[in-house]
């Protein structure tokens, strides 16, 4: 049985996807906008014309969730088993956002351990990820951090990587 995903121009609008859920005959309609938002309407049944739920995200929320929904954001099973084992420390992977302050200091500069308790383990990059972050080692645009840290430090260490300040 094929999915037959529908699409509807919108003038001025944008463009409407229009999916039929084969599970349980739900529908979902996602509208992108020309400004780059996007509407998701899930459908309780194929038939309704209200929906059950509508969720709008930004540019960069829909496109993380477009990269879990087709796969590309899962974790590798051994990564799940050294979180078990690491108990309440968590290892995530972070964007470094393209304005971040960040870019262009070292991690020494950055002090994200010693300001935020989260501590760099390595970066990956194109084409070499580099393996044992050293306190030398340049922050790029284009990185991912992968950090070693307390699920309560991230919020203060995401801020921080996005807004600084790095100034000493």
């Amino acid at each position: 049985m094929t999915t037959e995903l529908r699409e509807t121009r919108l003038p001025g609008v944008g463009v409407k996807y229009t999916l039929m859920c084969r599970g349980r005959g739900q529908r979902l309609a996602v509208i992108l906008h020309n400004d780059g938002t996007r509407e998701i309407y899930v459908f309780g049944r194929a038939t309704d014309e209200e929906p059950a739920a509508v969720v709008e995200l930004d540019d960069d929320e829909a496109r993380q969730l477009g990269a879990v929904l087709g796969g590309a954001y899962e974790r590798p099973k051994i990564v799940e088993e050294l979180e078990m084992a690491l108990g309440e420390l968590a290892i995530e992977w972070i964007p470094v956002p393209q304005e971040s302050p960040a870019i262009g200091k070292t991690l020494a500069e950055a002090a994200f351990r010693q300001r935020t308790g989260i501590t760099i383990i390595a970066i990956l990059r194109e084409p070499e990820p580099v393996a044992g972050a050293q306190p030398e080692d340049v922050i790029e645009e284009g990185d991912t951090l992968v950090t070693v840290g307390k699920l309560g430090q991230y919020p203060a260490f995401r801020k921080l990587l996005a807004q600084g300040p790095f100034d000493g």
